[in-house]
């Protein structure tokens, strides 16, 4: 049996066909590489915002247990300027990795929350067994820049709805600032925006780390 080889023709005819379909070929991995690569922030955005509202979420369960513990709660904190400003404010047996001690850690650490333009959320601490506590400067740990701001949900009682306010509200008839249901805290980076609610945990007597 005579095998003959391939033309000229057909040579050219086979090179043109694989030419459009590695062409075609290249311009879908790169539409493909293109817009992967283009949700790359965003996917970033949003794996920060989950991780840092995670790592609040667990500071503020962490304050519920063990007999001692305070729970959460909005106190009127000194904001280092000579005022005070109502804060969410929370009690650790232990501050772990929340802390960046300058000198050896200390138990007993007392925290509150805030945002401050520039810096984003930020976690200001201090042991209740530091040295002159009422003299040193309090320590500061940004937990995110991109927080921009933090809202809170109440249940109106006569209405019979949810409200979410940018300023914590005061109890009624009281001048004791009101615990909200949950706090909604609002990243934001550029054209980037995501909320993220959390839940505040109620005080369990007695609970102890499971």
């Amino acid at each position: 049996m005579i095998r003959r080889g391939f033309t000229l023709l057909e040579m050219l005819v086979s090179l043109a066909l694989l030419g459009i379909l590695m062409v075609s070929l290249s311009s879908f991995l790169f539409s493909m590489t293109e817009l992967w690569g283009g949700g790359r922030d965003k996917r970033l955005f949003e794996q920060h915002a989950r991780a840092a509202t995670g790592l609040v979420r667990n500071s503020f369960e962490l304050a519920t247990y063990g007999p001692s513990s305070s729970g959460v709660a909005l106190k009127d904190v000194d904001d280092g300027a000579g005022t005070t400003k109502p804060r969410l404010s929370f009690l650790l047996a232990d501050a772990g990795r929340l802390a960046d001690w300058p000198e050896a850690p200390l138990p007993d650490v007392d925290f509150s929350v805030f945002v401050e333009e520039g810096r984003g959320l930020v976690f200001q601490w201090q042991s209740r067994l530091e040295i002159e506590r009422e003299k040193t400067d309090k320590h500061d740990t940004v937990i995110s820049p991109f927080v921009t701001a933090i809202h809170y949900e109440y249940y109106d009682v006569e209405l019979k709805e949810w409200k979410i306010e940018e300023e914590p509200v005061n109890e009624a008839g009281s001048t004791a600032w009101k615990k909200p249901a949950r706090i909604h805290l609002l990243f934001e980076r550029g054209t980037l925006k995501a909320t993220k609610v959390i839940n505040l945990p109620i005080k369990r007597s007695g609970a102890s780390t499971p």
